[in-house]
């Protein structure tokens, strides 16, 4: 009796040990994020959940506050992190310090041609001719206006122009370029455009109030700094001159600063209260600001799309409009009314990808988590709620992929042109890059908060402009290129 129950319960208990296994995930991985609250938790309720389900495993989300603290997360996770969402500008660190698994160490060549298919700008993510990232989203800026105030500007501009002219004559010695005028579409826009439409609405009243009304972001952090190296590439600079704050496209970033500032274009509030990319949209909601650089996501936030907490910084969200980046160009014009330098519309393309830690249990399965986040549908999805700049070719060129408001389709056709502006342009690959984005926001607060662009405080002066950075701001830059 005793044995034929020793062996039932024998049956028993191995019956209960192969459901145990079956039911048992598959793996268990760490997926390490950085996002907005909404954002956060529409990935976690049901990005993750509807993979975990597909492939009968378990994905644990893990969010970091910092992108300073990566490294840190992914020791603490190491035992079970599988992917790990990385900004662009860390991504080369991180696969110096041989934290990255190169896909090309697991994927055939076969997968590998159909990565470079599937994904825009893939070679942005290679390195020593491996792929290490699958790209999560991109970023860039584009010019964000108000309509209204664009269409204000057109219809009044000429009456201003001589006063404007007569400033800009005081400056360069000779005024707007020979047989300049204020094109309507703001798309072939140049920087003596927003010069003209900043002086239209500095000196037209506004409920009553005179006040400039261009601003960009005014704090000291990493958006500011970004917005005046995006102003180098736009002068001509490259990736040398950015990293030593040498040349014509530095001067010429700080002349044109200083100039709008001094011309009464910017908003002096962007310094004076260290605006961020909110202290725009605020600005923007109570009519001190109608032109900026912005991302497609501060779009969302500026419009709002009625959900995820994205209500709108505008009484009428239809007045927003968006063009690509102005064309740089040098103040100075030469004898036939020209610009001396002419510049582009290109400027950093920036996001995040998505990398598998070097020590990923299943790499294979880290990778098809990120293919699955960044499938066709789930790509759609995101973009439409949240601003995000889709990174597959099929959506990228058939935006009519996309479902919302025409304002959304608008906004991701311009961000999809200024990414083919920008081509391959990306902030420089630099270990001591971080640092010395530090030394733009010094030189901007003394040469163009500060109002030191003179050796009389009057007027800019590009020449004293120039000695400032070569004999302050260059040597810094040196020595730090040289730890």
């Amino acid at each position: 009796m005793r044995n034929r129950f020793s062996w039932r319960a024998a049956i028993l208990t191995a019956a209960l040990l192969l459901i145990a296994a079956g039911c048992a995930p598959r793996y268990t991985m760490s997926v390490l994020i950085k996002m907005i609250k909404a954002q956060e938790d529409y990935f976690r309720q049901t990005v993750v959940p509807g993979f975990d389900k597909e492939h009968h495993g378990r994905t644990l989300v893990e969010p970091y506050t910092s992108t300073d603290s990566i490294e840190f997360e992914m020791d603490r996770c190491a035992a079970t992190a599988g992917l790990v969402k990385v900004p662009f500008d860390k991504a080369p660190q991180l696969v110096r310090e041989g934290r990255i698994k190169a896909l090309d160490d697991f994927l055939t060549p076969a997968q590998i041609a159909e990565f470079n298919n599937d994904y825009l700008l893939t070679s942005l993510a290679k390195y020593n001719d491996k792929y290490y990232y699958v790209p999560r989203k991109f970023e860039t800026r584009i010019m964000v206006y108000c309509k209204s105030k664009v269409s204000d500007a057109l219809a009044s501009w000429r009456k201003f122009k001589p006063a404007a002219d007569s400033a800009l004559r005081a400056v360069n010695g000779y005024g707007f370029p020979s047989a300049y005028a204020l094109e309507e579409d703001p798309n072939q826009w140049d920087y003596f455009d927003i010069f003209m439409v900043g002086w239209v609405w500095s000196h037209t009243p506004y409920g009553g109030v005179y006040a400039p009304r261009i601003a960009h972001r005014g704090m000291r952090y990493s958006g500011t700094s970004l917005g005046l190296v995006d102003m180098a590439f736009q002068c001509r600079g490259d990736s040398t001159d950015v990293l030593s704050m040498r040349g014509d496209a530095l001067t010429d970033v700080f002349f044109w600063e200083s100039l709008y500032a001094w011309g009464g274009v910017y908003n002096p509030r962007m310094w004076t209260e260290a605006w961020s990319g909110t202290g725009i949209w605020n600005g923007i909601k109570e009519g001190a600001v109608f032109l900026s650089f912005m991302t497609q996501l501060d779009c969302f936030f500026i419009h709002g799309t009625g959900r995820d907490g994205l209500e709108g910084y505008l009484d009428d969200p239809d007045d927003l409009g968006v063009a690509v980046m102005p064309q740089g160009c040098s103040v100075e014009l030469d004898k036939n009314g020209s610009p001396v330098r002419r510049g582009v519309r290109s400027i950093t393309t920036g996001g995040w990808w998505w990398g598998i830690p070097a020590k990923a249990a299943n790499p294979a399965v880290s990778y098809a988590l990120a293919r699955y986040i960044t499938s066709n549908e789930n790509q759609i999805q995101e973009s439409n709620r949240f601003g995000m700049i889709p990174v597959r070719k099929d959506i990228l060129s058939d935006i009519s992929m996309m479902f919302g408001g025409a304002w959304i389709k608008q906004v991701y056709r311009i961000s999809f042109q200024q990414l083919m502006n920008n081509k391959f342009t990306i902030i420089p690959a630099n270990p001591h890059y971080n640092d010395i984005s530090t030394l733009y926001l010094d030189a901007w607060y003394m040469i163009v908060a500060g109002g030191n662009w003179s050796a009389d405080r009057q007027k800019p002066d590009r020449e004293y402009i120039r000695k400032i950075l070569e004999s302050v701001y260059a040597p810094k830059a040196g020595a730090m290129l040289s730890r």
